[in-house]
């Protein structure tokens, strides 16, 4: 096992995931980030790696020990070779060649008239065969009147099941059918052409952008929301999450998980690396991102030993997209990432200094969208502005995640019109 699992082969694999995903560093990535990554995992190989593992093996939460045969298999099936053993065995040889000559070069010079001939004729041929096999493609075009996508909620409350009846009898053999569960294009699930139902697990409410996907062409779609039945709370495991009751973190001056509260869950852990999510997240009908105000106020609590940069989230939940505004101690300002729907702002090559706080007092945060412009304060100051022309998606909910944990006191919902909540 010493053999497989070097360091060297390790960071080799995170890096060609990386390079495979093209979102940069992992160091920079957002929690949303290493979601979206353990979803594609799941997509390409059928093995779940939980986000906090992925966390763990790209250093950004303490890992003392060492990943597992099954993990180190995912991640190599995932940068496209057999198993971990074929990934070393091949990054070690390609670190070889590296270190030698560039035959390849020396090659080329020996080919002469008659190697540029062979060259030209071999590109030509593969030319052409790539032009048999678009043709091909685009005689066999999906229509997507052969396919049915419906589903429905079969409970109240969270955890919620919802059974999606799928009608894909129009496939052919070969075609690779999947359905996505939400906004999330990494969320997707492969079924059968034969699967007329499939079942679904959310623990989480939300908006969820379901899609019915063949071949990577969405042949269907529609909406799911998982609403929250007034405020929720839990804590995020590596499995399923821990609810919290309404009575264990509600009072009059509004919510707040504590740090006894989560011991009381977990006797004999230490209180690390835990993220808390508050959610509200209803069917306002009317409310739209190009006409809304989000105001709120809250505070992340600190627990011993956590890592330094400690962040909260507030998201907007809109139709098939997301707004985040993220927030942290001024010192990590350039580890955030503001999301606004169809647009990620890095923290590294913006300026995202308005969103650095102080924790230790309560934060006021305002969205306001008006006039096809939306402007984010903190602290009744103007962090970040930016345009939402042409954007009509409807507005579902928030969430709030806290590293660590967090309180909230007060939020208030409108529009030009009228005010959907104000609690």
């Amino acid at each position: 096992m010493a053999t497989f699992h070097s360091e060297t082969n390790l960071s080799d694999c995170l890096k060609a995931i990386e390079e495979k995903l093209g979102w940069g560093s992992g160091s920079d990535w957002s929690s949303q980030n290493f979601e979206q990554l353990s979803e594609k995992i799941l997509e390409h190989t059928g093995v779940t790696i939980s986000h906090n593992t992925l966390k763990r093996l790209w250093g950004r939460i303490p890992y003392h020990s060492t990943p597992s045969t099954a993990t180190l298999n995912t991640l190599a099936k995932f940068t496209g070779y057999e198993n971990w053993s074929a990934f070393c065995a091949g990054n070690s040889k390609e670190t070889h060649i590296g270190k030698k000559n560039h035959r390849p070069v020396r090659d080329i010079r020996r080919w002469g008239k008659n190697g540029k001939r062979t060259a030209l004729t071999a590109i030509l041929i593969i030319s052409a065969l790539s032009a048999l096999v678009i043709l091909s493609f685009s005689r066999t075009g999906i229509n997507k009147k052969d396919f049915g996508f419906t589903s429905k909620k079969i409970a109240e409350g969270l955890p919620n099941s919802v059974i999606f009846e799928v009608e894909a009898s129009g496939a052919n053999a070969n075609d690779k059918i999947e359905i996505q569960q939400s906004w999330d294009v990494s969320k997707r699930q492969i079924i059968n052409k034969e699967d007329s139902l499939v079942a679904s697990v959310y623990y989480n409410p939300g908006y969820f952008d379901a899609k019915l996907v063949v071949n990577d062409q969405i042949v269907k779609q529609h909406g799911i929301l998982i609403p929250s039945d007034g405020w929720l709370a839990l804590m995020e495991t590596d499995h399923e999450p821990v609810y919290f009751k309404p009575g264990e973190f509600k009072s009059e001056k509004g919510m707040a998980v504590s740090p006894e509260l989560i011991r009381s869950y977990h006797v004999n852990a230490p209180v690390i690396n835990t993220v808390v999510n508050y959610y509200w997240v209803e069917d306002f009908k009317e409310l739209r991102v190009d006409d809304f105000e989000m105001e709120t106020s809250l505070k992340n609590i600190p627990f011993q030993n956590y890592r330094s940069c400690q962040k909260s989230e507030i998201i907007l939940y809109c139709e098939g997209e997301i707004i985040l505004i993220p927030l942290s101690v001024k010192g990590c300002i350039a580890d955030l990432n503001l999301h606004l729907l169809d647009r990620n702002i890095h923290g590294n090559r913006n300026n995202l200094s308005g969103f650095g706080v102080e924790f230790s007092s309560w934060v006021s945060v305002k969205c306001v969208s008006k006039d096809g412009a939306l402007t984010i304060f903190v602290n009744d100051r103007v962090a970040y502005k930016a345009s939402l022309e042409g954007k009509t998606n409807r507005v579902y909910g928030v969430k709030y995640r806290f590293e660590g944990t967090g309180a909230i006191s007060g939020l208030k919902i409108s529009n030009s019109k009228k005010v959907f909540l104000d609690i």
